[in-house]
C-alpha cells in the first residue's frame, strides 16, 4: 500500500502519514483513522509506541472499519509480516521514484523490527533494501 493510498483510505493527508511514520506525535482521532485504515484495533499505534505490537481486527476485511470497541476480539499481528509489508512498501515507493516515502517506510520497518525482536530474522531483508536505496541514489 502506498502512502497516498493509505492516506486516502484513512482520510488523512500524505504529510500526516509521513509524520506518523517518522514517529511524530499524532492526535487521537488521527490515530483511530489510521488504525481503521490498517484494520488494526484501537490503541494499536499506542501499543507500538510503547514497544508492543499492533493488533489486527478479526472478521471480514472491508474499507475503513470503525475502531474496535474494548470488547472486540483482538488478534496479534505477526511482527515479521508487518516489517515485510513495510519493506515492500519501501521498495514500491522507491520504484515509483518516491525516495522520501521509501526512506520513511524503511525507517518504520527498522524501528518495528528493533522493538519486536525480529531484527535478526529480517536483517538480510533490511540490508538488501538499504543497499537498493544506496544504489538508486
Amino acid at each position: 500500500m502506498t502512502v497516498q493510498r493509505l492516506a486516502a483510505e484513512a482520510g488523512l493527508s500524505d504529510e500526516t502519514i509521513r509524520r506518523a511514520a517518522n514517529g511524530n506525535p499524532m492526535r487521537a482521532g488521527n490515530k483511530r483513522k489510521l488504525e481503521s485504515a490498517l484494520q488494526w484495533a484501537a490503541r494499536s499505534i499506542d501499543d507500538i509506541d510503547a514497544g508492543g505490537e499492533p493488533t489486527e481486527l478479526t472478521g471480514q476485511p472491508g474499507p475503513m472499519p470503525e475502531p474496535a470497541p474494548e470488547s472486540a476480539p483482538r488478534q496479534r499481528v505477526d511482527p515479521a509480516k508487518a516489517v515485510r509489508a513495510l519493506l515492500e512498501l519501501a521498495a514500491d515507493q522507491r520504484t515509483a521514484g518516491n525516495s522520501d516515502a521509501a526512506e520513511e517506510a524503511l525507517e518504520m520497518a527498522t524501528r518495528l523490527a528493533r522493538r519486536t525482536d525480529v531484527l535478526v530474522t529480517l536483517a538480510g531483508e533490511i540490508a538488501e533494501a538499504e543497499k537498493a536505496g544506496r544504489q538508486s541514489s
